[in-house]
């Protein structure tokens, strides 16, 4: 009857130290970055945390436009002194650009000293959409 336990214990043990592993080498994004991410659902929102925490004239206004899921931290790297990340988003709802609905949209911002310094399009996912 012991064995039984500890095999059960021993699972969940392991269970618990892959996904703790998992999370622990994860991307980890920084206080700003993760503002920005969880605020950029709401395009009103999106718009004043991009003000507050972006450089005058780095960001594209196409980046306000459409409405966007939550963008994802596909990878993140330190180059130069900037801390880049690369991010995908769906546009949920284009006014603009109707064909861009549905799309995945790939981006990259780079931070240095708390501020977005860098941005590039990385173009849509999968296609070509004009804003």
């Amino acid at each position: 009857m012991s064995k039984y336990f500890k095999g059960k214990r021993g699972i969940l043990f392991l269970l618990l130290l892959i996904s703790g592993t998992f999370g622990f080498f994860g991307i980890k994004a920084s206080p700003e970055m993760r503002e920005v991410i969880n605020n950029f659902p709401n395009r009103a929102q999106r718009e004043v945390v991009l003000q507050k925490f972006a450089e005058p004239g780095v960001l594209p206004k196409e980046l306000t436009l459409c409405n966007m899921t939550k963008p994802i931290v596909t990878k993140s790297e330190e180059k130069d002194g900037i801390t880049y990340y690369m991010l995908e988003s769906t546009v949920e709802k284009c006014e603009h650009s109707p064909a861009a609905t549905g799309t995945v949209r790939i981006f990259q911002m780079g931070w240095k000293d708390r501020k977005i310094v860098k941005f590039s399009w990385g173009g849509p996912k999968g296609g070509k959409v004009e804003y």
